[in-house]
């Protein structure tokens, strides 16, 4: 079954910040408007976490057993690719993990005390949560070779985590959530934007037609741009939804985003270059997610 290191790198861990993120705006909207139940925010960490490893673990089999991740790729060696973890291994993982997650699904469901049609609604989100944590990579037709992947995490990572996560705790809707949703999920796109233009050969060579792959690098570098000053602009205004002061946070993040930015244009080598930029954004995303709990904490004591 392999050591546990190589399970680590099957998990990628570095992964799990952006994942989070959405979970932590979540719970600021809950607490601002008071309706935050710790249980219910320990689960949904729980779940996520589990989500995103199966996710992972899935992405390294279904990757590996295709051949895109060989020796051409430049980012990160996987497990499967290395010989660390066979593909029944992987397979077996996965297995495990859709147990623990079910389990996990059912414990939230408890805590949230939601009525029969929210139920029924929740229940259907979590079966989609599974199957898109899987078939990104695995299946006959795997919708991240389709060029689906950035639809998936925006609606997985914004709408789901927060506009989803927020309402097991408040049980309604808010615009505050929508524009939260909608920077979380531009953000967390961006990631994965970045990700395709650093695999975008070996991508294309191994036929995994990404939306980088279909439209072209530079054009890629167009769209991203788009997602980042959309989300910005976004989080801004949801950040002044919950307390006007609070958009000064505006210049340094627009100080960070424009070099971040000046960066990918100038990128010169792939592995170099976007694989750090890909890690900034994506803790940039976790610590405006943090940021925004932290503050509506202090309003909450205030």
């Amino acid at each position: 079954m392999g050591s546990i290191n190589a399970w680590i790198l099957a998990a990628r861990l570095r992964t799990l910040p952006l994942s989070l993120s959405g979970i932590l705006i979540a719970a600021a909207i809950a607490i601002d408007a008071g309706f935050f139940i710790t249980s219910v925010f320990v689960w949904s960490l729980v779940i996520t976490v589990l989500l995103q490893v199966l996710s992972n673990v899935a992405n390294d089999y279904g990757d590996g057993v295709k051949g895109t991740d060989n020796d051409d790729r430049i980012g990160p060696k996987r497990a499967m690719q290395s010989g660390l973890l066979t593909a029944n291994a992987l397979k077996s993982g996965m297995s495990v993990l859709v147990v623990l997650t079910v389990v996990a699904i059912w414990r939230l469901f408890v805590e949230a005390d939601l009525s029969f049609i929210d139920l029924m609604v929740f229940v259907g989100l979590g079966f989609f949560s599974l199957l898109a944590a899987i078939a990104y990579t695995v299946g006959k037709r795997p919708y991240g070779y389709r060029g689906l992947g950035d639809v998936m995490v925006f609606v997985f990572f914004g709408g789901v985590s927060v506009i989803a996560g927020s309402y097991l705790y408040t049980q309604s809707f808010s615009g505050t959530q929508f524009l939260f949703a909608l920077s979380v999920g531009l953000y967390s796109t961006s990631v994965l934007n970045l990700n395709n233009l650093r695999d975008s050969e070996s991508d294309a060579l191994s036929n995994k037609m990404t939306l980088v792959v279909r439209m072209g690098y530079k054009k890629a570098i167009i769209y991203h741009h788009a997602l980042l000053i959309v989300g910005f602009v976004a989080y801004v205004a949801g950040v002044g939804q919950i307390d006007p002061n609070a958009t000064l946070i505006a210049l340094p993040i627009a100080l960070f985003l424009r070099a971040h930015l000046k960066r990918v244009r100038s990128a010169k080598s792939a592995l170099v270059t976007l694989d750090p930029e890909l890690k900034r954004v994506a803790l940039f995303t976790f610590f405006s997610a943090l940021f925004v709990l932290i503050l509506v904490g202090f309003r909450a004591n205030q």
